[in-house]
């Protein structure tokens, strides 16, 4: 078992936005916010203590710029920010910051 929080870790009726939800946990680098971004519908979750979605703009279509911006802190995601791994949670971590409610895996 993985000792980040998965995409099978995370409590999908807690998230709607388009339907056929992808979603990717993870979390900002240098503030340590946890997020959730649905690669589906490029619905980012800055705020995971209101799950209406963000206001924070989503670049779609420009690899050379960031993805988008963390809200708290103005930290540059990179377009490919999925890719590397870099940017997971650990249970203790996603825990620690008040989100345990949106997991239905028990973790490490």
């Amino acid at each position: 078992m993985s000792p980040f929080v998965e995409e099978k870790d995370l409590d999908f009726s807690q998230f709607n936005c388009c339907g056929d939800e992808d979603l990717y946990p993870f979390g900002c680098p240098d503030c340590g916010r946890p997020m959730v971004f649905c690669y589906e519908c490029d619905t980012l979750y800055d705020d995971l203590s209101n799950l209406c979605g963000s206001l924070e703009p989503v670049n779609h279509f420009v690899p050379a710029e960031p993805i988008f911006h963390c809200h708290n802190c103005q930290y540059a995601f990179p377009y490919t920010f999925m890719h590397d791994g870099l940017y997971k949670m650990s249970y203790i971590q996603w825990r620690a910051a008040g989100f345990g409610h949106l997991l239905v895996s028990t973790g490490t």
